[in-house]
């Protein structure tokens, strides 16, 4: 029994030193500006290593504590913000679309990601604009964007170039990944 009890011991604590990493990763984002996208990204990593190494509930506390405590201690950097509304779950949701059939997987991966960004927009509207407009989507839209034209081809431009970049990023996490499986995951052996 003691022996149950040290491996969830090592388990707990071995999270709570992969959350204090992420919050130290995002606040170096947050203070940071031009790095806010890769250091949520990166601390996105953490939550891919406790899927694979952990699995349970553990990745989902990562997440959790990861993402509250950032958005707590820099409410007005969107740092946090992007990896409590996407990369921060995202690893551990792509575990469980890739189970499904190819095309069915790709389908929600995009359909999560598009979710994801129409909220974030949201969020920035009403978190650095305040309500300014009459609160639709459209008015955040316009807001961020411009009521020209040009700012419509702003705004479907870089929706594009999010959905592409996207595609890239997951198609990496998967190359990183497979690499952690053959050449690192013997290392972390005893965490199973």
């Amino acid at each position: 029994m003691s022996k149950g009890i040290s491996k969830q011991t090592k388990k707990l604590t071995l999270g709570a030193i992969l959350s204090a990493m992420g919050v130290a990763l995002l606040f170096l984002g947050s203070f940071i500006e031009t790095l806010d996208l890769t250091m949520a990204a990166l601390a996105s990593f953490f939550c891919i290593f406790a899927v694979i190494e952990l699995g349970g509930i553990y990745p989902w506390l990562i997440f959790s504590v990861t993402g509250v405590l950032s958005v707590i201690l820099m409410p007005y950097s969107m740092t946090g913000w992007f990896y409590l509304l996407f990369f921060g779950y995202y690893p551990i949701v792509k575990e469980k679309l890739e189970r499904l059939p190819k095309i069915f997987s790709w389908i929600l991966k995009m359909l999560i990601l598009n979710v994801a960004l129409v909220i974030a927009v949201i969020a920035a509207y009403f978190l650095f604009f305040g309500q300014t407009g009459d609160g639709n989507l459209m008015s955040a839209f316009t807001l961020i964007f411009g009521e020209s034209e040009a700012g419509e081809m702003m705004a479907i431009g870089v929706y594009a170039l999010v959905n592409l970049t996207f595609v890239i990023y997951d198609i990496a996490l998967t190359k990183l990944i497979t690499l952690y499986f053959i050449k690192f995951r013997k290392k972390f052996k005893k965490f199973n």
